[in-house]
């Protein structure tokens, strides 16, 4: 059989239906798996999530990115669910997150992983910290990129406006179902809200996904923003 790629959206502390993903999914040892980052924060066990990605591939994620820079302040100046996440984190853990990359290219299949996304127009190459990490709802050229909950008219997703010539594999953005297009491909179903967690695995861009045994919050309930035709996201 050949090796597959497999890639996995956010986790935010979802370790259990982490484990029943790879179960259901069965990876050889052979195959390649990437975590499309945001390991931790809101779901129950961050550590965990963070001590599996370790023994595999991770882009870094807005979730992780933010522990980097808060990590010199006292726990109780941060948010109650970051404060929990830092309480279970070592020092090897925030400079796992500080080592990790923005992007995996994919190039054997014409792809590659990043976060957010990337901004439409832009070289893969030349894209910015900020848009890999963030971007949303875009209007080329102008820079700024907004929630969709707070989007100007003329604003819409970036990943309906993103040409290629790359496939990107993409999280961050908390969809009702898997985002599927040409030139982009979106697995965060939001797992710690009570949606699935989603994988794509290639090369034949299958997507699996497992039940979260979180329980269903009302963000999960109640997707108000399309983003594309049948698929709404959470904002």
């Amino acid at each position: 059989m050949m090796n597959r790629t497999i890639v996995i959206g956010d986790l935010h502390g979802c370790f259990e239906e982490a484990l029943d993903l790879l179960d259901r999914i069965g990876p050889s040892k052979d195959d390649r798996i990437i975590f499309a980052g945001d390991l931790v924060d809101r779901g129950p066990m961050p550590r965990a999530c963070v001590e599996l990605a370790m023994q595999y591939e991770c882009v870094l994620g807005n979730h992780e990115e933010k522990h980097v820079q808060q990590r010199k302040r006292p726990l109780r100046d941060l948010l109650p669910d970051h404060a929990r996440t830092r309480a279970e984190l070592g020092d090897e853990h925030l400079s796992y997150f500080a080592s990790l990359p923005l992007t995996i290219a994919l190039p054997e299949h014409g792809a590659v992983v990043a976060h957010a996304g990337a901004f439409p127009g832009v070289a893969m190459t030349e894209q910015d910290r900020y848009h890999l990490l963030h971007v949303q709802c875009v209007r080329p050229p102008e820079r700024k990129s907004f929630w969709p909950s707070k989007a100007p008219v003329g604003y819409s997703f970036w990943a309906t406006q993103w040409a290629g010539p790359e496939r990107v594999i993409f999280g961050h953005t908390v969809l009702d179902k898997p985002f599927v297009g040409e030139h982009a491909v979106g697995l965060d179903t939001g797992c710690a809200h009570g949606g699935p967690l989603t994988a794509i695995v290639l090369p034949d861009w299958k997507l699996v996904s497992v039940h979260s045994r979180q329980p269903r919050t009302k963000t999960a309930r109640v997707a108000a923003y399309e983003v594309m035709p049948g698929v709404r996201c959470f904002s």
